[in-house]
Formats: C-alpha cells, sequence, structure tokens
C-alpha cells in the first residue's frame, strides 16, 4: 500500500459524501474537500502530516508575507513533492512509512497495542465487541492507527523491541500531542485549512528551540546513535510534526506487529524547551510555562481568552496560526472565523486515557481588537462567581437539612446550562453591548441549578430551600 495513491484518509465531499483517498487525490482536490471525517486524535495527526508535507514543498514560506501569497502554490508544489518522495510512503517494504525497516522482537504484539498503551481505554476509538484480539485489520485502519499513535501514545510500557543490537523495553515518554488542548483554524475546504494553519520560517525561529528542520522521512534514523536523524527528529519544527516517537514494524499480511520505545537519547520534551504550535500556552502561579490542557468536564469557551491571546510571548499565549488570525481579515467574507479545538484527555493516571474531545467555534473577527478580550475574560469570571455564589447557597440549604454536600450536583448543572448558551455572551461582546444579557442568564443558571439539585416537596426542605434562595437573591443583587 502507497500513502499517495492508495484511498486511506476519510474526507467529505462537497455533496456531503464521505471517502477514501489518498495523499495525492486530497491535494488535487483539496478545493472540492471540505473537511476530514476523523476523530479527534487522527484530525489531528492528518492535520499535522498535511501541514509537514506542505511546509516541506514550500520549503517554508518564509515570513509573513510570503505565507500570504503562498496558497495558490500549495496544491502544485505538494504534488510534486509527494511524486519525488513516492518511495518513502509505502506501509511495507525496504522503507516502511514511519516505522523501522528490519526491526526485531522477542515477543509480538496484537496489533490492537496500535490504538492504546492502556486496554481498560480501548473503548475509546473503536466500538467493536471488548476483549477480541488478534483482529484481521486492513491497511487503512493500519495507517490510520500507526499514525495517531506517533502522536498519541501514553507513557510508561509500551513493549519491547531490538534495533542496532539494543533491546529496548524500559518504560517512556508520552508523545508530543497527548493531553493537550489543539487549536486548528477550519476553512471552507481541505486546502483553506492547510493554508491557514502553515507557521512561517520566521515564526518557527521564536520557538524555544528555533530550529526548521526537515520530516522525519526524509532524515529517518539509522540506528540509535544516529545523533543528527534523532535531533532532527526530536528537536526541530518539521521533524516534530510527524514525530518518531515509537520503535515500529508491521507486516502485511500478520495481526501482530512489534512496537517498542524509542532509545532514551530521544525525547520529546515540552515548554520551556519546546512547544507545539497548536496548542496554547500558559502560565503557572511560578510564572512556569505549560500546555493547555483538554478537560472533558471544562467546555473551551471558558478559557478563550487563553486561546486567543495573541499579544503574549511565543511562550506564552495563543496557538501560533491564531496570532496571524488578523491578517485573515481580507480573504474571509463573513468577519467570523472557524475554530477547532480538541484532543485526547489523560485520565488520573498517566498511563490512562479518558476522553476524546473537540468542540466547534465560530468566533467573530472583533474578538481580536484591542481591549475585546477583556471584556469577554470579565464575562467568564462573572459566571465564575456566579458558580462560587451557587456554592454557599447550596451550602446554606445542606446546613440547614443537616445533610451531605450538593455542591457537585449543583454546579455540574450550572455549568451544563452555560455551555448551552455561551454564544449569548460571544455575541454580546461582538456587538460591543453590555453583560446585562449575560447576567440574566448566569442567574437564570444558578437558579435552575440550586432547584434541580435540591430538594422543596416537604414542609422541612421548603423552609431550607426558600432561607437558601434568599441568599442566593441578595447574592445576584449584590453582584
Amino acid at each position: 500500500m502507497n500513502l499517495i495513491t492508495d484511498g486511506w484518509i476519510p474526507v467529505v465531499t462537497d455533496e456531503g459524501q464521505t471517502r477514501l483517498v489518498g495523499l495525492k487525490e486530497l491535494y488535487e482536490k483539496s478545493r472540492d474537500f471540505r473537511d476530514l471525517s476523523l476523530n479527534p486524535p487522527q484530525r489531528i495527526s492528518v492535520m499535522r502530516l498535511l501541514i509537514c508535507i506542505t511546509q516541506a514543498a514550500l520549503d517554508g514560506p518564509e515570513n509573513e508575507a510570503g505565507w500570504l501569497k503562498c496558497e495558490d502554490r500549495i496544491i502544485p508544489e505538494s504534488l510534486k513533492y509527494l511524486e519525488k518522495h513516492k518511495d518513502k510512503f509505502n506501509l511495507y517494504g525496504d522503507k516502511p512509512f514511519l516505522q523501522v525497516a528490519g526491526l526485531t522482537a522477542n515477543e509480538m504484539k496484537s496489533l490492537d497495542k496500535l490504538e492504546f498503551s492502556s486496554p481498560s481505554a480501548s473503548t475509546l476509538f473503536e466500538h467493536e465487541a471488548a476483549g477480541e484480539i488478534n483482529r484481521n485489520r486492513n491497511n487503512i485502519w493500519k495507517a490510520l492507527n500507526l499514525l495517531t499513535l506517533l502522536n498519541f501514545n501514553t507513557t510508561g510500557k509500551v513493549g519491547q523491541a531490538i534495533w542496532s543490537g539494543d533491546n529496548n523495553n524500559f518504560s517512556t515518554y508520552p508523545t508530543p500531542c497527548i493531553g493537550h488542548a489543539h487549536v486548528f483554524i477550519k476553512g471552507e475546504n481541505i486546502l483553506k485549512s492547510i493554508f491557514c494553519n502553515l507557521i512561517t520560517k520566521d515564526e518557527a525561529s521564536k520557538l524555544p528551540n528555533g530550529k526548521w528542520g526537515i520530516p522525519v522521512w526524509d532524515c529517518f534514523p539509522k540506528s540509535d546513535n544516529d545523533s543528527k536523524a534523532l535531533d532532527n527528529a526530536s528537536k526541530t519544527y518539521l521533524g516534530r510534526l510527524v514525530p518518531f516517537s515509537r520503535l515500529i514494524l508491521l507486516k502485511e499480511e500478520d495481526t501482530e506487529c512489534i512496537i517498542g520505545p524509542t532509545p532514551k537519547s530521544i525525547e520529546f520534551t515540552g515548554p520551556p524547551a519546546y512547544r507545539e504550535p497548536s496548542t496554547t500556552i500558559i502560565l503557572s502561579k511560578k510564572n512556569e510555562p505549560y500546555c493547555m490542557k483538554i478537560n472533558s468536564d471544562k467546555h473551551i469557551w471558558r478559557d478563550l481568552g487563553s486561546v486567543l491571546l495573541i499579544s503574549a510571548t511565543v511562550n506564552n499565549g495563543a496557538p501560533l496560526t491564531i496570532r496571524k488570525i488578523n491578517k485573515l481579515a481580507s480573504i474571509i467574507q463573513d468577519h467570523f472565523v472557524d475554530l477547532w479545538v480538541g484532543g485526547l484527555e489523560l485520565g488520573e493516571q498517566a498511563a490512562k486515557l479518558n476522553d476524546m474531545v473537540e468542540w466547534n467555534l465560530s468566533i467573530p473577527l472583533s474578538f481580536f481588537q484591542d481591549g475585546t478580550l477583556n471584556v469577554y475574560s470579565d464575562g467568564v469570571t462573572l459566571a465564575d462567581n456566579g458558580a462560587n455564589k451557587l456554592d454557599r447557597t447550596v451550602s446554606k440549604y445542606c446546613s440547614i437539612m443537616e445533610m451531605p454536600s450538593l455542591k457537585p450536583k449543583a454546579r455540574i448543572h450550572f455549568w451544563q446550562s452555560l455551555d448551552n448558551n455561551y454564544r449569548i455572551l460571544i455575541d454580546s461582546v461582538a456587538d460591543g453591548e453590555s453583560l446585562d444579557e449575560w447576567n440574566k442568564q448566569i442567574y437564570s443558571a444558578m437558579r435552575s441549578a440550586f432547584e434541580y439539585a435540591c430538594p422543596h416537596e416537604t414542609p422541612r426542605q421548603i423552609q431550607a430551600y426558600a432561607q437558601a434562595l434568599l441568599t442566593l437573591k441578595q447574592a445576584a443583587t449584590n453582584g
């Protein structure tokens, strides 16, 4: 199977149909394909692959001016690049894509291992019967999951592989994308989405590591002593986009594979040594940078101020592509930009997966004007204050009733209500209106959550409810 000519990437056509395409057809018809049809970790992995191919084909763009002019070059230059490197995109053979030819192991692993490092997380990526192992997998499944695993795999033991005479069977690091919230601009078609998410060489030079590099398939490590190739794979922008994060070898007609950790000399460090361009960087109370985590319990609108913070430094604030958003104003017709935010959430233990998460947001371009995000952040603060007032009200009710706390139940209902109505805040800020309507929505959510969480049927419950409700009304009146 060749990933350039054979279909393996699900796309949505202009007619709304889903079909499989190879990389060549994807680029050829990228103006006609609306979007990718993939789950969150797969989407992130394929977008990183497309961005990497495009940036390597363009050898840039060099700067912002070059970026604004490069859209028409993406299709011809990328097709030319793929034709030249066609032999490096075979799933099997002497140069298997993203795999180590000649890799051996004392013990083979089921292909199911390509999906996760934790068996308990196996229902995240598919809905087939649990417990069935060593299933036959087609080439489409193998290609997608190979690419996704290299971007999304947990820490801990992943298997065992013998490379260059060394037996690699130790615990290893998490891969670059797992656990983080990733942000991509969505265009009206795949070509526009690729274009909007390119970064320039100038921008890459300002990253903490600051090296452009080349795709890993153009400088694939030959051994664990190949320091030049290993450094390119782990310490450069293009080298990390499609990461060499696990030792893998697939067999064409086999239900098993080899999978193991890369040598300890290669490690995908995060901030402050490096940052993934699609992540949002936040400063801790100790002024230390870290990637915003994906959180299935917290809708992204509550963190939108950080995601859109384009005035901060490269070590803090919005993803790199968001920082050029104002430059898109002249080519965006409806004055809104569509953002996709998603990722794969880790569980309480580092080697466990919790959930796949994604949001689609339509953000007015006016949000990127001076001061607008401050008003939006004020609205989020009002919601946080409302949650705290609700806590106090529910605590009073529980105190009167001498019962365990009902705050978690009330909080979940409160935030779910605001999650369904956050557009009120966005629209109010975008239109330059006051936050009065948003305040009314917050109080409505507080009242609804209080009524939902605190029973008020018996005379004693009604009395406790009335006393606590007075506290809620006073809190709302006092702001």
